[in-house]
């Protein structure tokens, strides 16, 4: 997959007539146009879409046209969560197969573009563009003015074709980013992992905690995420996948392992390019998660809410590594127990619905 970063600077020049695309020019593209932040089943969708595109139509390169950070990042007071960071973004399309993306800063230059003139300057001029596919919901341009009966309007015009591909629904909901986030703060990670197409994950790194856990039979690992903009399913305590470097698995905590996955974030600089990364193979055990305050342990409460994943029959050493979770199902809701060894009881009857679960979910289906 090549990777064409647009700086809001580059951008800048290129509508000053100053400069075209860095590398080997585009020609005869077809092209999909969005955030594409989860990569769910809906983006997917409209990604085999223009790849089938290019198939049937002869064309060079099957290209998405992105942005470094979402757009409403830039545009809403509100700005939404990511489901995916950057980098975990870039993996997710690796895997899909296109084979070109193209990501922009989004920049007050760009947003104030009319649709029109954005298509012929960026999709048409620079990409060659020969087919478009879009979303039922495209729109683009400034006052969002390209949508689906503007953009066709547009292709008649223009000369290349242009394709709507229809919403997909899920349970009678029609799968999109706002639906995985609000199913995440509600705590419904299963039915947020149907719209994925896999359950949903963050990356992080393993800092330094108190070590209460341990000393009743429950030690954990307190995660710090890599992207502090990532979306956070609701408090509670979850069954989940945790991916941990191959090399902290030794002896007797290679029973805890259930499979191995070859997975890494790809490296990037500070612009967003890539920098490319080896492949790295973890091991993925059962683990039982907790994100809140540990009422219990902190009567009063902690300054933020914290992860602390159990990884299920291990005792490696992962301090300061980095893991990945994958969320599978909620447990329960956090809670205030009147003792220490209450929470020891009901961390063992977590603890047997974690490995439930987890036994139910078919790793190899779902996992990875």
């Amino acid at each position: 997959m090549r990777l064409i970063r647009l700086s809001s600077e580059l951008i800048t020049r290129i509508l000053d007539g100053r400069e075209t695309l860095p590398g080997e020019a585009l020609a005869d593209t077809a092209v999909a146009l969005g955030a594409f932040d989860g990569v769910h089943l809906g983006h997917r969708a409209l990604i085999d879409a223009v790849r089938r595109a290019r198939e049937q139509r002869g064309l060079a390169l099957s290209c998405l046209f992105t942005f470094r950070h979402h757009p409403r990042s830039v545009l809403d007071a509100d700005r939404p969560r990511l489901l995916t960071s950057w980098s975990e973004k870039l993996a997710l399309l690796q895997e899909t197969g296109i084979d070109a993306v193209v990501a922009a800063d989004f920049c007050p230059a760009l947003a104030a573009l009319p649709y029109d003139e954005f298509v012929r300057r960026f999709l048409s001029g620079l990409l060659g563009m020969r087919h478009l596919a879009g979303g039922h919901d495209v729109h683009l341009g400034a006052g969002r003015g390209g949508r689906a009966d503007s953009l066709a309007e547009l292709a008649r015009r223009d000369g290349f074709s242009f394709e709507v591909v229809p919403p997909l629904a899920l349970g009678g909901e029609v799968v999109s980013s706002s639906a995985v986030r609000r199913l995440l703060r509600e705590g419904e990670v299963a039915r947020a992992a149907d719209m994925l197409g896999r359950p949903y994950s963050l990356w992080g790194e393993v800092g330094y905690g108190a070590g209460r856990g341990a000393t009743f039979g429950y030690p954990t690992a307190n995660v710090e995420p890599l992207d502090p903009d990532k979306q956070l399913p609701a408090p509670g305590v979850y069954a989940v996948w945790v991916h941990v470097p191959s090399d902290a698995v030794v002896g007797d905590d290679r029973r805890a392992v259930v499979g191995y996955r070859h997975g890494h974030l790809p490296e990037v600089d500070r612009h967003g390019d890539l920098l490319g990364a080896p492949g790295t193979e973890r091991a993925v055990c059962r683990g039982m998660l907790n994100y809140g305050s540990a009422p219990t342990i902190h009567p009063g409460g902690l300054p933020q809410p914290r992860l602390e994943v159990h990884v299920l029959d291990f005792r490696g050493y992962v301090r300061e590594r980095s893991l990945k979770l994958e969320w599978v199902t909620r447990l329960r809701d956090e809670r205030a127990f009147p003792s220490v060894e209450a929470l020891r009881e009901q961390l063992a009857r977590d603890e047997a619905g974690a490995r439930a679960a987890l036994d139910s979910e078919t790793f190899n289906r779902r996992g990875g």
